[in-house]
C-alpha cells in the first residue's frame, strides 16, 4: 500500500494520530520502531539539524526535500513535512508538491509567513489571505497522487489575532486543503478551533496530555522539536564531562550496547546478505 493511502486511512480512523518529529534518518526510525504509524519532519528541525542554522527561511526547498527524501528512502511509515511558504508564487508550489510527492512524502504543510520569518523579538509577516488562498489552490491542484494531503498553515494567531486564524484556516479549508494548521493556539482554544473549521484540526504539542487534546478534536498531534532537544542536551553534557573529567566512562551506562544498535541498524542483516552473496 502507498504510504500516501495509508495516511489517509489513518486520517479517516476515529480518534487523533500523533505523529512525532525527528531531526533526522536515525530518529525517524526510532519514531517507526516504537510503533508509531506516522512521523513528521518540521523546518526547525531540519535547518538546525542538517545545516546548523536557525529558521529564518535560509534552509532551501532542495534541501528541505533532501533531507526528507533520505528520511523518506529510511522508514516505511508516512511522513509529514514542512515546505515553509513552497518557494515564491503559487507556480513554485506547484513545482515544489510534485517534488514532495516524488520524494515520498505523503503530506506537507504551507505556510502564509512570508520568508524571513521568527527573528527574535520581532513580530512575523504574513502574505495577504487571497495571496495564501491561492497558494493553497496550486499545492491542490499540482498533486498526482490523490491520496497525497495538503496541509495548510496559518500562523495568524502570532501576529494578528485567533479570529484572523480561524477566518484564514477556514478560507484556506474551502480551498480545498486537507487539514488546518494554527501554530501559537492554546489548548484551551483547540475546541473553538475545531468547531470553527470545515476541514479537521492539526497541530503541535509540547506538554499537553494526548487525552485532553484528543477530547477536543484534534485530529493529528505532531511534536516538531523534541528529539532535536534532547539530543542537544545529551550531546552537550556528554561533551562538557570529556573536557573536564578527561573520561565519559559514566555514559556507558546511559548508551546503548554494539549489539543492540548494530541489530537497530541493520547490521545483523546486512552481514546475513554479506553471505548469501558471498562478499564474506
Amino acid at each position: 500500500m502507498k504510504s500516501t493511502t495509508k495516511l489517509r486511512q489513518l486520517l479517516t480512523r476515529a480518534g487523533m494520530l500523533v505523529a512525532p518529529g525527528a531531526h533526522d534518518v536515525m530518529t525517524a526510525r526510532l519514531v517507526e520502531a516504537e510503533g508509531f504509524e506516522a512521523v513528521y519532519l518540521g523546518g526547525f528541525a531540519a535547518s538546525a539539524s542538517a545545516l546548523g542554522i536557525p529558521d529564518h527561511s535560509l534552509i532551501t526547498m532542495t534541501e528541505l526535500l533532501d533531507h526528507a527524501r533520505a528520511v523518506a528512502a529510511a522508514v516505511h511509515i508516512p511522513i509529514l513535512a514542512d515546505i515553509d511558504d513552497g518557494g515564491g508564487t503559487p507556480l513554485s508550489v506547484r513545482r515544489t508538491i510534485r517534488l514532495a510527492e516524488q520524494a515520498g512524502l505523503s503530506a506537507v504543510h504551507v505556510e502564509d509567513l512570508i520568508p524571513g520569518k521568527h527573528f527574535v523579538g520581532h513580530k512575523d509577516k504574513l502574505f495577504t489571505k487571497d495571496q495564501a488562498v491561492d497558494k493553497v489552490k496550486a499545492a491542490v491542484d499540482a498533486r498526482t497522487d490523490p491520496d497525497f494531503v495538503i496541509i495548510a498553515r496559518s500562523d495568524a494567531i502570532g501576529v494578528t489575532s485567533l479570529e484572523d486564524a480561524l477566518e484564514r484556516g477556514q478560507a484556506y479549508a474551502e480551498a480545498g486543503a486537507d487539514l488546518v494548521f494554527l501554530p501559537y493556539l492554546r489548548p484551551k482554544d483547540t475546541k473553538r478551533a475545531v468547531d470553527a473549521l470545515s476541514k479537521p484540526l492539526f497541530n503541535v504539542v509540547i506538554d499537553t496530555p494526548q487525552e485532553e487534546l484528543a477530547r477536543t478534536g484534534l485530529k493529528v498531534a505532531v511534536y516538531p522539536v523534541q528529539s532535536l532537544f534532547v539530543t542537544y542536551k545529551a550531546v552537550r553534557d556528554m561533551m562538557k564531562e570529556l573536557k573536564t573529567t578527561g573520561t565519559i566512562a559514566n555514559w556507558a551506562q546511559r548508551t546503548p550496547s554494539w549489539e543492540e544498535f548494530n541489530d537497530f541498524i541493520g547490521a545483523n542483516e546486512a552481514t546475513d546478505l554479506a553471505k548469501r552473496y558471498r562478499i564474506v
